[in-house]
């Protein structure tokens, strides 16, 4: 206390220093303020650079997901299509088999509705042999002797009035035979046999289309 009672000019260097470093030792208010700025600067950059690592974290993950995403969206539509795909495939062997099946059936129905047509005309048509014939005749590549029709008995009748003159002409011989069937015949020369039967004219008829059917059978 005595110290502080001495006049300046009184007092040692190192009272002088003592009394005077409390007075310049103190800070100031502006001083005291700077690091409580410098640390709100300091935590407001951190802050910043932490909302933008967020920030691009979060729109990485974004676009990360979003790709995943699509391509599990691709895979499934691939998986859908080629789903579709099959489905269709199916049907449409499917729907092939079964328009065979149809076709298969309506030309079975086809030909038995013409057998039966042309057993009827031949049956009740008397003159049905003659075209027959004719056709026959046509096939030949030329006429030696001797020249046969071979027919059943009852249409040996019919070509005998209908072919008179061109059976003359040609010194044709017209033979009946029990074993050919109405509406059929036999053309045969010395080189050469056209089978018109009835049975071999169906048969050629079938063969065109692919298929097998015995004109003898109902």
């Amino acid at each position: 206390m005595a110290n502080m009672a001495i006049p300046k000019e009184q007092q040692t260097a190192y009272q002088r220093w003592e009394m005077s470093s409390f007075g310049e030792d103190k800070p100031s208010p502006a001083m005291a303020a700077k690091p409580k700025k410098k640390l709100e600067e300091t935590d407001h950059a951190v802050n910043a650079i932490l909302e933008n690592i967020r920030k691009e974290a979060y729109t990485k993950g974004v676009q990360e997901g979003f790709a995943v995403g699509m391509a599990k969206a691709r895979e499934h539509a691939e998986e859908e299509r080629q789903q579709f795909l099959t489905i269709m495939q199916n049907f449409n062997q499917a729907l092939e088999k079964t328009d065979e099946a149809i076709a298969e059936d309506l030309l079975a129905l086809a030909l038995d509705i013409a057998k039966s047509m042309l057993k009827v005309k031949l049956n009740v048509d008397a003159a049905a042999v003659i075209p027959v014939v004719v056709d026959a005749i046509h096939y030949l590549p030329h006429v030696q002797k001797p020249a046969r029709i071979l027919v059943h008995h009852e249409d040996a009748h019919i070509l005998r009035e209908y072919l008179a003159e061109e059976i003359s002409s040609q010194q044709w011989q017209i033979q009946e035979d029990s074993s050919i069937e109405r509406g059929g015949c036999l053309v045969e020369t010395g080189a050469n046999q056209i089978d018109a039967s009835n049975g071999m004219r169906w048969k050629r008829i079938t063969e065109a289309l692919a298929k097998h059917d015995d004109w003898l059978l109902p």
